[in-house]
C-alpha cells in the first residue's frame, strides 16, 4: 500500500529558514563502517548502479506485450484488456496512477538530459529510452484529441482500494472489475502537466516529434482546466497543487521549442506567492520541497537556472540544497516512509546543481557520493538497499509480482519469499525510517519495504551523474533473471546489438534526430586546422521545417568553420551555430553560396561553450544539403569577451572578471549589468560610460544572502561620461554580485570594469540606499506576561515596491506558536498595517 507522499507545504520565508527542517539526527555506529562485509567497492559502483536500476521497470511493466518488452524472463503478458493498454504497475501493486507515473517519466529523462554521456559511456542509452518511449506511448494512448485540443484524457487505470485487497501476480489477475480506467475532459490538470513534462523532455533527447504535438496539447489543456480533485486517487496520490507540475512542465516546452510562453510561465511561477490550488504554490521566496511526485518546484527551479543562467535564480537552489545536503555522515532522512526516494532524489538535483557549479556556484558531488554509499551498504545495518546489487542487497520487497505469492493468506506471516519468488533487480526499496537506519527486510512491511516507479525515478538519474564525476565501476554481462542483453548503443551510432530477447521501441521518423550517422572525415584540413569527428541528421524546425545538422565536440579549438553544400541555385544560405552553457546560446549565420553549391560558415566558439557544438543549416530544406565537414582551428581569434583580465588599476585594487548581460526592469527598461565573484575584496567600485548628455546616472549592487539584497546608487555624470560607483561588500556577501545600471537604457551604456579592493571599506561619494541598512541586534526587556519571552531580534530597513521605507524585526521563531510585535508610531495615524513573512 501506497502512503500519501510530502505535501506541497510551504515554509514561511523558506529562503532564510532552509536549514531548520533538515530531517537529520546523528548516524549511530558510523566507527564500525570500515568494517562491513560488503566490498567497499560496490559503494561507488556507479556504473552498475545505473545499470541495474533501470531494470526494475522492466519488472513493473504492464500489457498485452510484456512477454517481449521486458527484460527479465519471469514476467509475461497481462492486464491486456485495459481499456489502455502498455505503460507500468505503479508500486507493488497493478494500478496505473497517472500522478507518480509522469513524475517518473519527466524525471528519468530529466537524467538523461543532464548525465547523457553516463548512459552512451555504458551503452545504457537504448534501456532508458525504451523505457521513456513506453511511459510516453501509454501517455499518448490515453489522451484524446481534436486537431491539437485535448478533449479527454485518462488519469488512471485500475480500482485503487480493491487492488490493493487482493494479492496475485499481474499475469493471473483477470477480474475486468478492478480495472477501470477514469477519464476526464476537466480535472487532473496536475497529471495532464506531469504527461507534458515527460512528453517534452522526451522530445528533447530522442526526436519524437509526436511527443512534442501531445506535450504542447496536454499542457495547454492543464493550465486552461486549473483542477486537481480526482477522488479515485485521494488515498492514494492526493495531489497538493497543479501549479508546480505546470512550471516543471513550462520549463522542458521551453527547452523543446524556445518559445518565449514558456519561460514566461515558469518565471511567473519562481516570482509567485500564494497562488495555485492552495493558495500556496509559488517560489517568490525559494524553494519549499524535495523533488518527489507531489511537488516539482525544485526540478523546476534548476530548469529556471539553467535556462537564465542568473546568480539569483541559482540562489534559491542552493539555498534550499543548502538546508538539506549538511553531513557527509549523516543519512540524510526527509520522512519515515519512503526515505531512501527522497535521499536520491534530492542527489539527482544536487547533482545537476552540481554540473552547472560555474553558474550555480555549488558543488554537492562529495555529499551525493557519501548518502550514495549509505544506501548502498555503508551503514550499520550492513544493508544495500538497492535489491540485487549485492549479496547484502535488501531481498524481500513488497511486491506481488516478484514474491511468488498469490494471497494474502499464503504471504500472511512471512518474512521472505515464496519458492516460485523472483529477484527484482534494481528495486529502491523504501529503506530507513531515521537517520540510525531502523529498518527490517521483510515482503510484509509495505513502509521499509514499498517499492515504486517514483522511488528509483531519482535513484537512476543520481547513478548516472555521480558516474558523470566519478567514472567508478562497471556493468554485469550477466544478471539474475534476464534473459538477454538489454539493447546496447555506443554514441553517435544507429547500430544495435541484441540476444535472445530484445527490447521492442516503436518509433516515429518524423523526428528531430533522425538517419543519424557517425562520419569521420580523414582528409587533410585546411591551414593546419583539424577536422572534427561530427554527428549529422536532421531536425524539424519550428516551421515543420527540416534542417540538416552537424554535432560535434569542441575539443578546445578557438574556432570551427562548417562546410557544406546545396543543390539549389540560391545564393545565400543560413543557419546557426548553437551550444548548452547552461542556456540554450545560439549565433546565427548567412552566407554567400559559392561555386557548385559551396558554402563556409565559421564561428568563434566562446570560452564558456558546452560539451558539444551543433552546426545547424537552416535553409535550404535538408533534402538539399550534403555536410561535408566542420575544421576546428586552436589558433587564437578575434573573439570578443566580456571578462576583464588587465592588470591592478592604480590604487592597489584589481580588476575583476565580469560577465556581462542585459535584463528588463519591471518598466520594461533595458538595463546593462555586470556580475563578479567578490574574492574576498572589501570595496568593489563599477566603471561605466554612457553616451547620452544627462547629468545623472542610476543603479544598483545586489547580491544573494539567502533573501535579495540590493544597495542603489545615483552618481554625477563626468567628462566624456564617464561614471563612477562604489558598492562596501557585505561580510555575508553570496557568492556574486551583480552591478547593475537602471539609467540610462542598456543602448547607451558601456561597462568598463569593476574593481575589486581588499582594504578597508570606504565611504563612498556614491548617494546610495541599501535594502537593509543600519540593523541592529536588541535583546530587549522582560516580556510583557505570563510565560512569554522577548525575542532577541535584528531591526533595520528597507525599501518597498513602491519605493518607500519600512522598518523591519526579524527573529528566530524558536518553537513558539505566536509572536506579537510591540511597536509605536510617532505621527497622528489612526492604523498602522505591517506584513508578516
Amino acid at each position: 500500500m501506497k502512503k500519501l507522499g510530502l505535501g506541497k507545504r510551504v515554509l514561511a520565508c523558506a529562503a532564510s529558514a532552509a536549514t531548520l527542517l533538515t530531517g537529520t539526527t546523528a548516524l549511530s555506529g558510523l566507527t564500525t563502517l570500515g568494517s562491513m562485509a560488503a566490498s567497499a567497492a560496490s559503494y561507488d559502483n556507479y556504473a552498475k548502479l545505473l545499470q541495474y536500476s533501470m531494470y526494475f521497470y522492466d519488472g513493473n511493466m504492464c500489457g498485452s506485450d510484456v512477454g517481449s518488452a521486458s527484460q527479465f524472463d519471469w514476467r509475461d503478458n497481462c492486464h491486456g484488456s485495459d481499456e489502455v493498454d502498455g505503460g507500468f504497475h505503479d508500486a507493488g501493486d497493478h494500478v496505473k496512477f497517472g500522478l507518480p507515473a509522469g513524475y517518473t517519466a519527466s524525471t528519468l529523462g530529466w537524467g538523461y538530459y543532464e548525465f547523457k554521456d553516463s548512459y552512451d559511456a555504458l551503452g545504457q542509452t537504448a534501456h532508458l529510452q525504451a523505457l521513456t518511449d513506453r511511459f510516453c506511448d501509454f501517455f499518448k494512448a490515453s489522451t484524446k484529441l481534436s486537431g491539437d485540443t485535448v478533449t479527454s484524457f485518462c488519469y488512471q487505470v485500475g480500482v485503487g482500494q480493491a487492488d490493493h485487497d487482493v494479492w496475485c501476480s499481474p499475469e493471473s489477475q483477470n477480474d475486468q472489475s478492478l480495472r477501470t480506467a477514469y477519464w476526464t475532459s476537466d480535472d487532473a490538470s496536475d497529471i495532464a502537466a506531469e504527461y507534458a513534462a515527460a512528453l517534452a523532455v522526451n522530445y528533447i533527447n530522442f526526436g519524437n516529434a509526436e511527443d512534442l504535438k501531445y506535450a504542447k496539447a496536454l499542457y495547454n489543456y492543464s493550465i486552461k482546466t486549473n483542477k486537481a480533485n480526482c477522488p479515485e486517487a485521494e488515498n492514494f496520490y492526493r495531489s497538493y497543487d497543479y501549479y508546480d507540475d505546470q512550471a516543471w512542465a513550462a520549463g522542458w516546452l521551453y527547452l523543446a521549442t524556445k518559445d518565449s510562453t514558456y519561460s514566461s510561465f515558469l518565471d511567473k511561477f519562481m516570482n509567485d506567492t500564494n497562488a495555485g490550488k492552495s493558495g500556496q504554490s509559488g517560489c517568490k521566496w525559494g524553494v519549499y520541497s524535495t523533488m518527489c511526485w507531489n511537488n516539482v518546484s525544485l526540478g523546476a527551479a534548476i530548469l529556471q537556472s539553467e535556462i537564465t543562467g542568473d546568480a539569483m535564480d541559482w540562489a534559491k537552489v542552493t539555498t534550499y540544497l543548502n538546508g538539506k545536503c549538511t553531513s557527509e555522515s549523516t543519512y540524510y532522512c526527509e520522512s519515515d516512509w519512503g526515505s531512501a526516494r527522497y535521499n536520491t532524489a534530492l542527489q539527482m538535483a544536487a547533482l545537476a546543481t552540481t554540473k552547472y557549479s560555474a553558474k550555480s556556484g555549488m558543488d554537492y558531488s562529495s555529499w551525493c557520493k557519501a548518502q550514495m554509499g549509505m544506501i548502498l551498504g555503508n551503514n550499520p545495518k550492513n544493508v544495500n538497499f538497492v535489491v540485487g546489487m549485492d549479496s547484502n542487497s535488501a531481498k524481500y520487497p513488497h511486491h506481488r509480482a516478484a514474491s511468488g505469492y498469490q494471497s494474502f493468506d499464503e504471504m500472511k506471516g512471512k518474512t521472505g519469499y515464496s519458492s516460485n519468488g523472483h529477484t527484482l533487480v534494481g528495486a529502491l526499496v523504501g529503506g530507513p525510517a531515521d537517520s540510525n537506519f531502523t529498518y527490517t527486510d521483510s515482503v510484509n512491511d509495505y513502509q521499509a519495504n514499498e517499492v515504486a516507479l517514483d522511488y528509483n525515478a531519482g535513484l537512476v538519474g543520481a547513478a548516472a551523474g555521480l558516474y558523470s564525476i566519478y567514472k567508478t565501476g562497471s556493468v554485469d554481462s550477466n544478471i539474475e533473471g534476464v534473459s538477454g542483453s538489454i539493447v546496447t548503443t555506443t554514441k553517435a551510432t544507429t547500430t544495435t546489438t541484441t540476444t535472445n530477447k530484445p527490447v521492442t521501441t516503436t518509433t516515429t521518423q518524423a523526428t528531430t534526430k533522425q538517419n543519424i550517422t557517425t562520419t569521420t572525415i580523414t582528409t587533410a584540413a585546411p591551414s593546419g586546422g583539424k577536422t572534427a569527428n561530427i554527428t549529422t541528421g536532421t531536425q524539424v524546425g519550428t516551421d515543420g521545417d527540416k534542417q540538416m545538422y552537424a554535432e560535434f565536440a569542441p575539443n578546445g579549438a578557438k574556432t570551427a568553420t562548417l562546410y557544406y553544400k546545396v543543390k539549389t541555385s540560391d545564393t545565400n544560405s543560413s543557419g546557426a551555430f548553437g551550444t548548452w552553457t547552461g542556456s540554450w546560446v545560439q549565433e546565427d549565420f548567412e552566407v554567400t553560396v559559392g561555386a557548385n553549391g559551396q558554402c563556409k560558415a565559421t564561428y568563434n566558439i566562446p570560452s564558456n561553450v558546452g560539451q558539444t557544438v551543433k552546426a545547424m543549416v537552416f535553409y535550404p530544406d535538408a533534402s538539399s544539403v550534403e555536410i561535408e565537414k566542420v575544421v576546428l582551428d586552436e589558433s587564437s581569434t578575434p573573439v570578443t569577451t566580456t571578462v576583464a583580465t588587465s592588470g591592478n588599476t592604480s590604487g592597489g585594487g584589481k580588476n575583476a572578471n565580469i560577465t556581462t548581460g542585459t535584463q528588463t526592469g519591471t518598466a520594461g527598461d533595458k538595463q546593462l549589468y555586470a556580475e563578479f565573484a567578490p574574492n574576498g575584496a572589501k570595496t568593489a567600485t563599477l566603471y561605466y560610460t554612457i553616451s547620452t548628455k544627462d547629468t545623472n546616472s542610476s543603479g544598483a549592487f545586489g547580491t544573494w544572502t539567502g533573501s535579495w539584497e540590493q544597495t542603489d546608487f545615483d552618481v554625477t555624470v563626468g567628462a566624456n561620461g564617464q561614471c563612477k560607483a562604489t558598492y562596501n561588500i557585505p561580510s555575508n556577501v553570496g557568492q556574486t554580485v551583480k552591478a547593475m545600471v537602471f539609467y540610462p537604457d542598456a543602448s547607451s551604456v558601456k561597462i568598463d570594469k569593476v574593481v575589486l579592493d581588499e582594504g578597508s571599506s570606504s565611504n563612498p561619494t556614491t548617494n546610495a540606499t541599501t535594502t537593509k541598512q543600519n540593523p541592529t541586534t536588541t535583546a530587549t526587556t522582560a516580556a510583557a506576561s505570563g510565560d512569554d519571552k522577548t525575542a532577541n531580534i535584528t531591526t533595520g530597513t528597507q525599501t518597498g515596491t513602491a519605493g518607500d521605507k519600512q522598518l523591519y524585526a526579524e527573529f528566530a521563531p524558536n518553537g513558539a506558536k505566536s509572536a506579537t510585535l510591540y511597536y509605536t508610531i510617532s505621527t497622528k495615524d489612526t492604523n498602522s498595517s505591517l506584513k508578516n513573512v
